[in-house]
């Protein structure tokens, strides 16, 4: 199990019943694809360590999680509040706080992603990966959020997405249950119609976000 999956589970574990396990095997809004709706970002203050391919933690750690519905978000969080933490691999965090961060964006904001955003598209049996750079990646971020945002009853919006400071460096290759899979870090600016920037921080940008991809914070106009 990679630290996703582990990560991951530790999600849902948090998540008491019957709510958790239903998120897991049916998602809770959609057609034909159903929808988790919830996403969270990497933890925090842990650095990787090649030499022991494993994470070191320093001082304190962070983990943000954010839904587009509140008995997600008052599940998740009276969960952890319950057990005193997460069980991530094996190794139990203590929960030292909880903090609620308002969220109100304003056309346009600056983002940042505490998460790879991954953006592809399916061809037969080839997954094509788009980078901030390719026309792609902001077309489809916005038809994603359109997507959430259909099956939640709120009206059909238009967002723009351009990477600030784009570089190759910022790609990243992560392994879920034996795929493969690219995502892309930095800062972003978002503009658009205000509930589809609500809905990419509450429910995050791009694809596989209950797997942990897409959490993007706002750092500023």
């Amino acid at each position: 199990m990679t630290y996703r999956e582990g990560l991951q589970a530790a999600i849902y574990g948090a998540l008491p019943p019957p709510l958790g396990p239903k998120l897991h095997d049916e998602g809770l809004l959609g057609r034909g694809r159903p929808l988790k709706l919830f996403v969270y970002s990497r933890i925090l203050g842990l650095d990787y360590v090649p030499e022991e391919k494993g994470f070191r933690a320093s001082g304190e750690l962070t983990l943000y999680f954010a839904s587009a519905l509140e008995e997600v978000v008052q599940a998740f969080g009276e969960g952890i509040w319950a057990k005193g933490g997460l069980e991530v691999h094996g190794l139990f965090l203590r929960l030292i706080g909880l903090e609620v961060e308002p969220i109100a964006p304003q056309s346009p904001v600056t983002v940042e992603a505490l998460a790879p955003i991954t953006v592809y598209r399916t061809e037969g049996k080839r997954t094509l990966f788009f980078n901030p750079l390719n026309r792609e990646f902001s077309l489809l971020l916005e038809a994603n959020l359109n997507r959430k945002a259909e099956a939640l009853g709120l009206e059909k919006g238009s967002l723009r997405v351009q990477p600030l400071g784009f570089h190759p460096r910022r790609k990243r290759l992560e392994r879920y249950k034996g795929t493969w899979v690219e995502g892309w870090m930095g800062r972003y600016r978002l503009e658009g119609d205000a509930h589809l920037l609500r809905l990419a921080l509450v429910s995050g940008l791009g694809s596989k976000n209950s797997q942990g991809f897409g959490f993007v914070r706002e750092v500023g106009g």
